[in-house]
């Protein structure tokens, strides 16, 4: 009976930590919506450079994605600039497997400027942000096609 029980035990185990690894890299991730008329990301760059935030849809093809917890990929532009594009607040991940995958990200963009002014809120020393060099998307939802 303890041997019957040990292996549904392990097999019980087994079941459960496969699915948990098992996402699938194409669907959904974080709160759904509509896509319609995404940018690139060289025309989000281009409309950001006269504002603090904007709200877009952006597709693009997948150049990198967190490696420790899924929480944000990027985009390259046309020059090779990587963008970043974040969850909001973490509140979803992506698989690990997504890189060159297609997607199609919702959310706000946020110009330098804005990201410094947070990270400062934040209590961030100002002489340690300079890091910050481009713009970035706070995501609510991403696409991944």
């Amino acid at each position: 009976m303890k041997k019957l029980f040990l292996n549904l035990m392990i097999a019980f185990a087994v079941i459960a930590f496969a699915s948990c690894n098992s996402k699938k890299a194409n669907g959904v991730y974080g709160t759904e919506f509509t896509v319609s008329n995404p940018m690139t990301i060289d025309d989000v760059v281009e409309q950001m450079k006269d504002k603090d935030t904007m709200n877009v849809q952006v597709q693009g093809e997948i150049t990198a994605v967190c490696k420790h917890s899924g929480c944000w990929i990027t985009f390259n532009t046309k020059d090779g600039e990587q963008i970043y594009i974040n969850t909001k607040d973490e509140s979803f991940s992506l698989p690990k497997d997504v890189v060159g995958k297609t997607a199609i990200a919702n959310g706000k963009a946020l110009s330098i400027a804005k990201q410094k002014e947070i990270e400062i809120a934040n209590g961030e020393d100002p002489d340690d942000i300079d890091w910050i060099d481009n713009i970035s998307i706070e995501a609510t939802g991403i696409v991944v096609k």
